[in-house]
């Protein structure tokens, strides 16, 4: 299931890791040709992959089939470092529970996880993920097709700025809010029974020394529904 692994625990998920790195190099590099991103190690890795980085691997058995990364917003990040003309010489929010949402992708395939498709596993564990954390906002740089998805599933989604072309594609700059209601919409729409995260691989809170607990509503009824852990199946 879904994993949370902080950059200053990578060390101690070495195994999970050096798959995420791989992993990331196969998604992007060879299947996207994100050519600037090449390593002759097979392993891709940015600057922005320090301590503050959340690593969120989606994992079948011992396998990566998905990942997201999120990155806190006071520190360097994409659209601080590498994309600010995306914004239009406008500012953008920041602060400690809003964190930027990069490198999300599944693989290409027709696995599923108790039925249901990892593309969708993967997007309701990472707002699930914010839910449990307490990650209040997100920002995300993206394409429209992926903003009407977001729309459309739940988050509470603001533009912050006009489209603007970036390698020959269209990206705008958005806000995305999680919320409870979002998430049982995922649960609704896409047939999900139960809690995504896999807590045992989430050594650490970003924001203190307690450990994350699981939501409630995991083993509560809601109508019709009956949502009961999931994860570990």
């Amino acid at each position: 299931m879904l994993a949370a692994i902080l950059g200053a625990a990578t060390h101690d998920c070495f195994d999970i890791m050096e798959r995420v790195w791989r992993f990331r190099h196969r998604q992007f590099v060879e299947r996207l040709g994100w050519e600037a991103c090449r390593r002759a190690d097979g392993r891709e890795i940015d600057q922005f992959d320090g301590e503050e980085a959340i690593h969120l691997p989606l994992l079948v058995a011992s396998d990566v089939v998905g990942y997201s990364r999120l990155l806190p917003t006071l520190k360097p990040h994409l659209l601080s470092d590498v994309y600010p003309h995306l914004m239009d010489g406008t500012d953008w929010p920041r602060g400690e529970r809003i964190f930027e949402w990069t490198r999300c992708i599944a693989e290409v395939s027709d696995q599923t996880i108790a039925g249901v498709p990892i593309s969708h596993i993967l997007m309701t564990g990472v707002m699930e993920y914010c839910l449990v954390s307490g990650i209040e906002m997100l920002l995300v740089e993206t394409h429209s097709k992926l903003v009407n998805l977001l729309m459309t599933t739940g988050w509470e989604v603001m533009p912050l700025a006009a489209p603007s072309v970036l390698e020959g594609s269209l990206i705008l700059p958005i806000t995305a809010r999680p919320s409870m209601a979002g998430l049982l919409k995922h649960h609704e729409l896409y047939g999900i029974t139960g809690s995504v995260l896999d807590l045992e691989l989430a050594p650490g809170n970003p924001f203190g020394p307690s450990p994350l607990s699981r939501l409630a509503f995991a083993d509560e009824p809601h109508g019709t529904h009956q949502y009961s852990r999931m994860a570990g199946e």
